[in-house]
């Protein structure tokens, strides 16, 4: 049995288990649209002026460096703009914009893209990196990556791309979010599987960037196997757990299961009006009304 194949069967099952651990009503609404026919889709970043979404596309193996993984654009109304808009990567995942620029985890590397072109202006290798992640920018123009088998933040700066910051006390960080002088980051747990399953389950984290000091969000203790974190302009956190399918919104000291989907609810996204869910597992993104959450 491949890894891939592994890591399905696991999520299934922790999804079952998940389902029928939750007592209460969710998803009582429905997504406004759903993009499908997609290769896997991991992360949905939106664009600097608000209009178009981008979605990388694995297409293949979570691994395996095929250069058949891809870039798609789509509008804010759920409509094509171009699938394929760039092609050529190794199994993308994590994608942030700073400027006119899209950053891409694509394994052991970054890519940046001029959107205005749609070239790849600029890779970056990351030394001894096993599985770039999550991708995040901050105001200043520093990009930061998540390694999760690695256990790595990665950060680039003034054009030298490094290692930044690696603690037992961050055990493989995945999603990532920059905010007010300090990251988000999701946990995937300690105690990893070759099936992904995990022995505990991750936290969310934050972490100091100028002073590099971590501390646990209370409302985000052992929620998960995180991958996607953001956070809307009314203060609220979202996080998706990728094997079991299920998204928390914490605000406040208040912690909020509002949706209970399949496995693979992947790198989550957000604008004013929607939250973009990419499901891995089915190759579709959906978009849901902030409003209803």
């Amino acid at each position: 049995m491949s890894q891939w194949n592994k890591i399905k069967k696991t999520a299934l099952t922790l999804s079952i288990i998940a389902a029928s651990l939750t007592s209460y009503a969710v998803n009582a609404q429905q997504p406004q649209w759903t993009i499908d026919n997609l290769d896997q889709p991991e992360s949905v970043v939106t664009s600097v002026d608000g209009q178009f979404i981008y979605i990388s596309n694995i297409n293949g193996q979570p691994m395996e460096l095929n250069g058949q993984g891809y870039i798609s654009i789509a509008n804010i109304d759920g409509k094509m703009v171009d699938q394929h808009w760039l092609k050529g990567l190794d199994a993308p995942k994590g994608l942030a914009v700073s400027g006119q620029y899209l950053y891409v985890a694509d394994m052991q590397k970054l890519v940046e893209i001029n959107t205005t072109t749609g070239k790849v202006e600029n890779t970056y290798k990351a030394p001894n990196a096993k599985m770039l992640n999550d991708v995040t920018a901050t105001t200043d123009g520093s990009i930061y990556v998540s390694d999760l088998l690695e256990g790595t933040i990665y950060r680039l700066q003034n054009g030298q791309f490094e290692p930044w910051f690696k603690s037992t006390a961050l055990p493989h960080p995945n999603g990532l979010y920059a905010q007010q002088g300090e990251l988000l980051v999701g946990s995937w747990g300690k105690g990893m599987n070759s099936d992904f399953s995990t022995a505990e389950l991750g936290s969310l984290l934050r972490l100091n960037i100028a002073e590099q000091q971590l501390s646990t969000v209370p409302t985000g203790y052992k929620l998960g196997n995180l991958d996607g974190v953001i956070v809307t302009a009314d203060k609220s956190i979202y996080v998706s757990d990728w094997l079991t399918g299920e998204l928390f919104k914490l605000q406040g000291k208040e912690r909020k299961l509002v949706l209970s989907l399949k496995p693979g609810l992947a790198d989550i996204g957000a604008n004013k009006q929607y939250l973009f869910t990419p499901m891995m597992m089915d190759n579709e993104v959906n978009a849901w009304k902030l409003s209803d959450f």
